[in-house]
């Protein structure tokens, strides 16, 4: 049985077609993702826009479409933050229900949390030292800390890079003033998280999808190579994020824009991916990084072909 997800996040909406294999484990059919920005414009003022909405609509319907067409038995749509705190999320639900049979559930911030963990063990091999698991999207960040065996904690942020780039907005390149006043903004809101990391000390930070895949694609072409297609986690240590982080703190958009593995719809946004995750590292004292290909939407078929219940 064929199984399609589509995670209806801040800045992209992102499809995936799966089935179980002959041994049991998740396989990819298909993946794509569309950028909708649907929080571009209102998710500071808890809305979708109309021109937002209307995106939207629009990639549901090439999401929907192309999964019925790779044989899906069933598809179901998941919403995140940019639908968790707007007003009109229940009118956007309505609609994608009446012009595509397709019945979204909008995740807390728990519920995304755990998923995310679940899509994560698909992919990247956890050992009985606590990890921590980052999950940047558009409006919120997850934060998960787990072994292979327990979940420890999680909790999600409403510090996703949209948000934060409408805070914090940066020039073209950040200065050093701007990337202080995020890294501030951060520290503020991020207290639970430091306790958390002050207690348990995880020795790597995991990070899934979005920003992550990019950073992934670049911290490979730094070592002379290129991520392969079908690869589902690669490592680095945190002098080549440094090396990185560096350089691109130094571009412009125009530079950013010419940069191999940087999709156009995260080159605004990346810098202020790259100071969070900076935050991060530095206050565990964490050298060791690794990159999740899996996260929500294959967290979300792992449970659908297991028959578990739809959320943790």
């Amino acid at each position: 049985m064929r199984t399609a997800i589509i995670d209806l996040g801040t800045n992209t909406f992102n499809l995936l077609v799966a089935e179980r294999n002959a041994a049991g484990h998740l396989h990819v059919v298909h993946s794509a993702e569309l950028p909708v920005f649907l929080g571009r414009g209102g998710i500071e003022a808890g809305t979708v826009p109309p021109e937002a909405f209307q995106r939207g609509m629009e990639a549901l319907a090439l999401h929907t479409a192309q999964a019925m067409a790779l044989g899906a038995a069933r598809i179901t749509g998941f919403g995140t933050s940019a639908l968790r705190s707007a007003r009109n999320a229940g009118d956007f639900v309505r609609a994608a229900e009446a012009r595509f049979d397709l019945r979204i559930r909008v995740l807390t911030g728990d519920e995304e949390a755990a998923m995310i963990l679940d899509g994560v063990r698909q992919a990247v091999p956890l050992d009985d030292r606590p990890a921590l698991v980052m999950d940047i999207g558009g409006g919120s960040m997850e934060f998960i800390l787990a072994t292979r065996h327990a979940l420890m904690w999680k909790r999600s942020f409403e510090l996703g890079v949209t948000r934060l780039r409408a805070r914090v907005p940066f020039s073209e390149p950040p200065t050093v003033a701007e990337e202080l006043r995020l890294a501030a903004h951060l520290d503020d809101r991020l207290e639970p998280l430091w306790a958390v990391i002050d207690r348990h000390a995880p020795h790597r930070l995991i990070g899934s999808a979005g920003s992550f895949d990019s950073l992934a694609a670049l911290a490979a072409r730094a070592r002379g190579n290129e991520l392969p297609a079908d690869a589902l986690t690669c490592t680095f240590d945190d002098e080549v994020f440094a090396q990185l982080k560096d350089g691109l703190m130094r571009m412009d958009r125009r530079e950013r824009s010419a940069l191999p593995g940087l999709p156009a719809h995260r080159v605004d946004h990346f810098a202020h991916a790259l100071v969070a995750i900076e935050r991060v590292l530095t206050a565990g004292g964490i050298r060791e990084l690794a990159w999740s290909r899996y996260a929500l939407k294959e967290g979300a078929a792992w449970r659908a072909l297991n028959d578990l219940p739809s959320v943790p």
